[in-house]
């Protein structure tokens, strides 16, 4: 590909928002197999040690870039190479291998190659993207480990020309960690998504990325080629004219001035210019994440993804240990209320050793609350550790994926039997904590009246009611322009929610991806949502939403959305709104 050719527009999924202009850079990795071949008796211990010595200098490698990001500020990136640590720590890296070394007498290559194939194959057999993107963890190590192995140069994102956008087939957490936001301007991958660990740092660092699989498909023949990336649309604009480049220079611009005026939200109370008091709970999955939770001035905590923390487990930690988390949490929130979301487990999200059902959808399987009804101990010690937590805070707990009365009640059954046994063990505990469930299927929605009864507060988890509710698999790309928040139905189930937690007198959150949506913002206001708990980053963002709307114009808006009959229509009424409300806003407004 030449300057003279034409300008090439490619539709991709946007990982993290923003504007990148540079020259592409293609990064590859050599994913060559590894030798096979017998040793000797006598070797078997040297090969040992220079396996060992292969994952110590991984290690040493890992740490540096971890330093790295904390003296970049980047402390949830940080946390992600922490895990990474804590893998190469694991048997999976250690003992398994030294042992399959001994057994086997191969070389030490071939014998890790394997293992990690064979994991692979584990994980890829696991619908939901987000377990999938776990993987790239170990991939990660894995690249790192082969190429002192092979006693090779391993590519690197470190040293590359400033002004790059990095074109790869995909990128995993310490290849971002190592980019440097002022020479990485942005990243296009083949493969990817936004709940990555390299879209976790990209958006930490700010770096613009477009995941495509298209992009495979054009020859780029040479690294010098301008390029740019659209991470509001989702575009890739290859070789792109100056009137195109003239026009997105400006739009990042734009992009940048707004930005900074955000920065001046943050200590702002989020409240509609008319007086209405909306409040703002980010949702956790890192505990490091709770310093960023109140630099961006959020109310507290409203989902807390307790199992977030233990997936890479082989099995359920026990009581005290769960104790031991919660409890640095709640501690560190400094009395801001917290929820609690109890395991969401099995279907697709599974622990190291959890088999994998080789029949049905897993999402529709014993996942949530019923896998925990039917594994009872793992349930009361989990609520137990729960409850002997909230002694030093404002603790709520969340039941996930309810679909029936009866699940809620049994579930409120067995946290009654968990406060008996602490008494029992006359361990300090709070007896009165909150208890609310979520409301993720159609079902739970059309009883949300009974629900609401034996519930001291509701959550809608949109992102599954969606899915429930239009037979869509969001993981499926496929079927993305089947998936809409803003179908009809959709919104009279959230709005049918919302009306009978009022009538029962009890608030009502919504924690899916719409609640991080600034257009979405006046409607959810409108529908008399309570609540919104989204990811810390989108927080000053939503809360200059709440801040330019009138919760009468909210309320006249939603009872507009309510009377439309397509997704389209409405899409189309709430983009036109925060466009008047946020016009200065070029992430949305394009």
């Amino acid at each position: 590909m030449t300057d003279t050719m034409r300008e090439i527009v490619l539709k991709g999924v946007p990982i993290s928002r923003g504007i990148a202009i540079g020259k592409a850079f293609i990064f590859a990795l050599s994913n060559d197999d590894a030798p096979e071949f017998n040793i000797a008796a006598d070797d078997i211990d040297h090969e040992i040690s220079r396996y060992q010595k292969a994952v110590e200098n991984s290690k040493k490698d890992v740490l540096r870039l971890q330093a790295k990001l904390k003296e970049e500020c980047i402390e949830e990136g940080a946390e992600i190479l922490d895990a990474q640590i804590q893998i190469m720590q694991d048997p999976l890296l250690t003992v398994s291998v030294e042992t399959e070394i001994r057994r086997t007498r191969k070389n030490a290559e071939f014998v890790f190659d394997s293992l990690i194939k064979k994991y692979q194959k584990r994980f890829q057999s696991i619908k939901d993207a987000f377990f999938r993107e776990r993987f790239k963890d170990i991939q990660d190590i894995s690249r790192r480990v082969a190429a002192y192995l092979k006693e090779s140069i391993r590519v690197s994102l470190v040293d590359i020309p400033p002004g790059s956008v990095v074109i790869a087939e995909d990128l995993t957490a310490s290849e971002a960690a190592e980019a440097n936001s002022r020479d990485v301007c942005g990243f296009i991958t083949q493969n990817g998504g936004a709940t990555s660990h390299a879209a976790i740092v990209a958006k930490a660092k700010g770096i613009p990325y477009v995941s495509c699989q298209g992009i495979a498909e054009i020859e780029l023949e040479e690294n010098n080629i301008n390029i740019i990336v659209d991470g509001r649309k989702g575009e890739i604009i290859i070789n792109p004219t100056a009137e195109t480049l003239s026009t997105y220079e400006t739009i990042r611009n734009d992009v940048n001035h707004h930005l900074t005026k955000l920065q001046k939200v943050e200590s702002l109370a989020s409240e509609t210019y008319d007086g209405y008091t909306i409040k703002l709970s980010a949702n956790l999955e890192m505990v490091n994440e709770i310093d960023l939770i109140r630099a961006n001035g959020s109310h507290g905590v409203g989902l807390f993804r307790s199992e977030y923390i233990f997936l890479a487990s082989e099995e359920f930690p026990p009581e005290d240990i769960q104790f031991e988390i919660y409890k640095r949490v709640v501690e560190k929130l400094d009395n801001l209320p917290i929820v609690i979301r109890t395991f969401d487990v099995g279907g697709d999200k599974l622990l190291k050793n959890q088999p994998i059902p080789e029949k049905g959808n897993p999402f529709l399987g014993c996942r949530a609350l019923r896998f925990l009804l039917n594994e009872r101990e793992i349930f009361k010690s989990q609520l137990k550790a729960i409850l002997r937590a909230g002694v030093y805070g404002d603790v709520s707990i969340l039941f996930p994926m309810v679909s029936a009365l009866n699940e809620l009640i049994e579930a409120k059954a067995l946290l009654e039997e968990a406060k008996e046994d602490l008494r029992m063990r006359s361990e300090e505990f709070v007896e009165n904590v909150k208890v609310g469930c979520m409301i993720e299927v159609p079902s739970a929605a059309v009883i949300s009246d009974l629900l609401a009864s034996e519930c001291d507060f509701l959550s809608i988890g949109t992102n599954d009611l969606v899915q429930y509710s239009l037979a869509v698999d969001r993981g499926n790309h496929n079927l993305q322009k089947y998936y809409s928040p803003t179908h009809p139905s959709v919104l009279r189930l959230i709005k049918m929610v919302v009306s009978e937690a009022n009538i029962h007198g009890i608030p009502v959150s919504v924690c899916g991806e719409i609640a991080s949506d600034p257009r979405f913002t006046p409607l959810l206001l409108g529908l008399g949502v309570h609540e919104l708990s989204l990811a810390t980053r989108f927080l000053p963002t939503i809360k200059n939403a709440v801040r330019n709307t009138s919760i009468v114009a909210a309320t006249q808006l939603a009872e507009k959305v309510l009377t439309l009959s397509s997704a389209e229509e409405i899409m189309n009424l709430l983009t036109e709104e925060y466009q008047n409300n946020v016009p200065e806003d070029c992430f949305y407004n394009y």
